[in-house]
């Protein structure tokens, strides 16, 4: 028996020397090598195939990109995640991260918060945790037209003014005038507005569903605003909250109009137009305050179901990084959330980027609690009843919100 032993030992010292050897010849070894799976979205494969190199060397890891839409491969997770065939880490939209938490899809994650500036960093913050790291902010901004404009509105009495050129009559209505355009019965375009005017979804910093706060006096106001323009200068066509957005599309890359408001996605479709446009920040409201929209964007997430987690974060850690964020600005043209690639974005002679940047002072992260699912509808509808005259801006406020709390108290027992 004791033989036996010193053959083990004797083995064991062998295999152990063989090791140590092997160590000395070879930098690393494959087999301890580890695999990270990344889905992202097909329109970042070049800057992928920048940054997946630089990340394998870094740590000695592989990596496996599986090219699939974004909210497609949101969706996929619940399926794909506990089946072992989702990735490891992903990007999902903000406003969508805390409904995948609730599911149980996605996992807290380390967030270095000194990269981001003002509510970014809080964009995906769930009951006190992170599950996301910031890569892109978005937001409505005002695109206008050069052949009408040469200095843009700052504020919208300037816009209410040229609202009564007849120079902007609308064609098939001249009752009616386009100089100014928005798809405000969209409540993502028209919350900066209502927000602006004193209104907010959720009290709390948009936390407590209990409290909501879009039929306060102010959110009354800017609803009645909102409503003037519909009843009084804009074609009927507007009031129709699944065609409007392609009438002031159509306007505006016809040279019609000199205003719109939208987002920085729309700036290639102007562009292939062949339309000469600016873009800026939203004018001040007739009430002074700042137009105070939602700040849309996206994340990097890890998937609740990863085996690699520390892998998965060093993946974060390195993405968001200021020296990749400034690379992904270059590469993607979108607006990077880290504040220091962000404030070199500002710095380019892309007006879009720079009216992103400078917009996005203003902006509320939109709410990321799955109660916030049961506002767009009822939100969309208090518009449209509002614009319509069938009610009045304070019955039409009155008339959402309580069917906000029904269908928050139906599916959530609040």
């Amino acid at each position: 028996m004791k033989k036996f032993a010193r053959i083990l030992i004797g083995a064991a010292a062998v295999l152990s020397l063989g090791a140590v050897l092997t160590g000395c010849g070879k930098k690393s070894d494959s087999s301890s090598q580890q695999t990270l799976k990344v889905s992202i979205d097909p329109s970042y494969k070049s800057y992928m195939k920048t940054m997946v190199p630089k990340f394998e060397k870094k740590y000695n890891a592989k990596v496996n990109v599986t090219y699939k839409a974004m909210l497609d491969a949101s969706d996929a997770l619940q399926l794909d995640g506990p089946s072992g065939k989702g990735p490891d880490v992903l990007i999902m939209s903000n406003g969508s991260v805390g409904g995948k938490v609730i599911q149980g899809l996605v996992a807290p994650v380390k967030l270095d918060k000194s990269r981001y500036s003002g509510t970014v960093a809080d964009s995906t913050k769930y009951k006190g945790k992170y599950y996301g790291a910031p890569i892109v902010i978005e937001s409505i901004i005002m695109y206008y037209n050069k052949k009408f404009v040469t200095k843009p509105a700052t504020t919208f009495g300037e816009i209410e003014k040229l609202s009564k050129d007849p120079k902007f009559a609308y064609e098939n209505d001249k009752t009616k005038n386009v100089a100014f355009l928005a798809q405000w019965t969209n409540f993502y375009t028209a919350y900066g507005l209502i927000k602006g005017y004193g209104g907010y979804v959720f009290g709390k910093d948009n936390t407590n569903p209990k409290d909501i706060g879009l039929n306060n006096d102010g959110a009354v106001k800017g609803l009645d605003y909102i409503a003037n323009w519909y009843k009084n200068t804009w074609p009927t066509g507007l009031q129709n909250a699944t065609s409007n957005e392609n009438l002031i599309t159509q306007q505006f890359t016809s040279n019609k109009t000199a205003y719109v408001l939208d987002g920085p996605w729309m700036a290639a479709s102007y562009k292939k137009a062949g339309v000469d446009f600016g873009a800026t920040t939203i004018p001040t409201l007739p009430n002074g305050k700042a137009y105070q929209p939602f700040g849309g964007g996206k994340s990097w997430v890890i998937s609740a179901y990863t085996k690699n987690k520390s892998l998965s974060q060093k993946w974060l850690d390195f993405i968001t990084n200021d020296a990749n964020q400034k690379s992904f600005f270059k590469e993607t043209g979108e607006v990077p959330a880290n504040k220091v690639a962000n404030a070199d974005a500002a710095k380019s002679n892309n007006e879009v980027v720079k009216a992103v940047v400078d917009e996005s002072k203003h902006t509320i992260p939109a709410p990321n609690i799955p109660e916030m699912s049961e506002v767009w509808t009822p939100a969309q509808s208090m518009i449209t009843n509002a614009a319509s005259g069938k009610y009045t801006a304070k019955a039409a406020a009155d008339k959402g919100v309580t069917t906000i709390k029904q269908n928050i108290k139906q599916k959530y027992n609040k």
